[in-house]
């Protein structure tokens, strides 16, 4: 069930840093936000933002002469599975590098310019 909101998640993620620099992305904010709640609570999103977006994504890659791969993202079970398996990827990759954020914190760097890097 939680592999249901990852999609909703990643779409949360994306719009949270673009609003940081470009105000028109509020409003999709606010939205992912409230499709995220209602797909982790069980139910379907209100005002489907998920489709929403999956039908811009798929008309902006069909506008710039990407029509296969628009067709491929069209497929609502497509993107899904796509922006599930991105969603994990992500969160891998970030739990990963915040680890060694932390240990670089606390433990500084293995270089020093005596001896170089020894890992």
């Amino acid at each position: 069930m939680i592999f249901l909101c990852i999609p909703c998640l990643v779409l949360l993620t994306y719009f949270l840093i673009l609003a940081i620099f470009f105000p028109k992305y509020r409003v999709y904010v606010k939205e992912a936000w409230k499709c995220f709640s209602d797909k982790l609570k069980g139910k379907k999103c209100s005002f489907s933002f998920d489709n929403k977006m999956r039908l811009a994504f798929s008309m902006w890659l069909a506008k710039h002469d990407m029509k296969k791969l628009g067709k491929f993202f069209y497929n609502q079970k497509n993107f899904n599975t796509f922006f599930t398996i991105f969603g994990i990827i992500f969160i891998i990759v970030t739990s990963i590098l915040g680890i060694l954020l932390i240990k670089f914190i606390f433990f500084g760097s293995p270089c020093t310019p005596d001896s170089g890097c020894s890992l």
